[in-house]
């Protein structure tokens, strides 16, 4: 399970299964990162190195299969919509779990990338839904998974967890957890949570 956490917080690498990212680098504007290579005067693709691929090419885990379309559903209606239009999102597909995560309880999961650039600064901010078989298989995952700068509660059999990157232009990129990426986490878990009632 704690590979799932560990390739939300790279999002480049984990967006590359589904779409390019495309770094913007203009004169007098700050860097940013985007899908959408059509507002950048000179946009550069970013490929994550072949072995940390996760595109087409790349040969599939072979316990792993797409959730089915009913776990599939359930899990999306859980992810809020972007907080505003500066936002960007991508969806991770849910999957079903190999066999060692079947036998912790784990039934599906999915992910959401919200992003957006502010100056010279861009940030990713991931939340997602672990579905399990009971309640205590989710708090046990949480506390497994918990990290400083991580937000994670369980609402019943759902685990929710988001964690964020900031990327300065001239400082890097540190581990943050943004007032907004709370809210989106906040959310998400009041969605999971009325779905016990």
């Amino acid at each position: 399970m704690a590979w799932r956490a560990a390739l939300g917080l790279v999002l480049w690498w984990a967006v590359g299964a589904h779409a390019e990212i495309f770094r913007c680098e203009e004169p007098g504007r700050p860097v940013r990162f985007t899908s959408d290579p059509r507002g950048c005067a000179r946009p550069v693709a970013l490929k994550p190195p072949p072995e940390r691929s996760i595109g087409e090419d790349a040969p599939a885990r072979p316990a792993a299969a797409r959730a089915e379309p009913a776990a599939a559903a359930a899990l999306d209606a859980l992810f809020p919509a972007a907080p505003s239009r500066a936002w960007e999102t991508l969806t991770d597909r849910p999957e079903t779990p190999d066999a060692e995560e079947s036998a912790r309880g784990l039934r599906a999961s999915a992910a959401r990338h919200y992003t957006r650039a502010r100056g010279a600064v861009s940030e990713v901010c991931t939340v997602e839904v672990w579905s399990f078989a009971a309640p205590a298989q989710a708090e046990s995952a949480r506390a497994e998974v918990a990290q400083p700068t991580w937000w994670g509660r369980a609402a019943g059999p759902q685990l929710v967890l988001a964690h964020g990157v900031r990327l300065e232009r001239g400082r890097g990129s540190r581990d943050e957890l943004s007032a907004e990426c709370a809210a989106l986490a906040e959310a998400a878990h009041a969605r999971a949570l009325a779905t016990l009632r």
